[in-house]
């Protein structure tokens, strides 16, 4: 077996509208699968913005995010892709805003919770979704972003003091 040891990053968006919950469909080999709106970053593209650019592409709708609901893996056995994937916690702009056609071979729509288990949910995770929604407020991390940052000064080296037990005896002249 020859597997990568590279993990691939998803980014993701959870978007609740009362009872429902944002969700994309996908049109994949004569059936299809549902899925929370996300991809993969760009090169230079912070998480966040990942998981906002990516809603806006599959769904049409604008979105704002600041929390980690939660993170995920999946792994398959080989060669199925290693995946960790984001999953941020989000709110619409503006909450007038429907789903809207934007990709060939995605349908976005929201879906109520109670339905999640008659979904092929990939990854299976309606019982979560459906557990996160009324804790949405407490049960999340928050994200930090990018930490970066140049170097603003030298790196200083501790200076350790030694104390003796005893006061010196100062030298008399």
């Amino acid at each position: 077996m020859n597997q990568s040891a590279n993990a691939s990053v998803r980014c993701s968006a959870v978007v609740f509208r009362g009872q429902e919950v944002l969700l994309v469909c996908r049109d994949r080999e004569g059936g299809h699968d549902w899925v929370l709106p996300g991809g993969t970053p760009r090169p230079g593209e912070s998480m966040a913005a990942c998981a906002r650019r990516e809603t806006l592409e599959e769904t049409g709708l604008a979105i704002e995010s600041s929390k980690i609901a939660f993170v995920l893996e999946t792994k398959g056995p080989w060669p199925a892709p290693h995946t960790v994937d984001l999953v941020f916690l989000a709110i619409l702009s503006s909450a007038s805003q429907e789903p809207r056609p934007s990709e060939a071979g995605l349908k976005a729509c929201f879906v109520p919770l109670s339905l999640l288990d008659q979904l092929d949910l990939r990854p299976p995770i309606g019982g979560y979704l459906r557990g996160l929604h009324p804790h949405r407020q407490t049960r999340t991390a928050a994200y930090l972003g990018n930490l970066w940052r140049p170097y603003r000064r030298p790196c200083v080296q501790p200076v350790l003091l030694e104390f003796a037990d005893e006061p010196a005896e100062r030298e008399t002249s």
